[in-house]
């Protein structure tokens, strides 16, 4: 699947949406969410092959890979919480949908806080050395 299957078959489920809600709104909704997770499981399975570029090039610039865990999982959180957050507009849910929102934004900082000690560490030591 490509990118150009994939708008499509976002297009014609929306025109199927919009065909359904008038008349059975629940449906509509399960049709929605149905086509995204299709999406989001093919999305997420070309995830290894950017695993794997992602970790030739951290050899070859011999980066820590505690780094790059941390960037994968910072991804992996955005990715997810947009789904979630996504799915829960379409309910028709803004309040859920923003406490989603604000639960992957909580969750990033706190995934990335190893990181941010890391970039404090190196900053405290080169100005303990001027």
């Amino acid at each position: 699947m490509n990118i150009l299957s994939i708008c499509a078959l976002a297009v014609v489920t929306v025109i199927f949406i919009a065909a359904l809600r008038p008349k059975n709104a629940e449906i509509a909704l399960l049709l929605g969410v149905a086509c995204s997770v299709m999406i989001l499981v093919f999305v997420l399975s070309q995830a290894q092959s950017v695993v794997n570029t992602v970790n030739s090039i951290v050899a070859a610039a011999q980066i820590s890979t505690g780094y790059v865990a941390i960037l994968l999982k910072v991804i992996g959180i955005c990715l997810v919480t947009e789904f979630a957050v996504n799915t829960c507009r379409d309910a028709g849910s803004q309040a859920l949908a923003g406490n989603v929102s604000l639960a992957g934004k909580i969750l990033v900082t706190v995934t990335a806080l190893p990181l941010y000690a890391d970039i404090l560490n190196a900053v405290i030591k080169l100005l303990s050395y001027s």
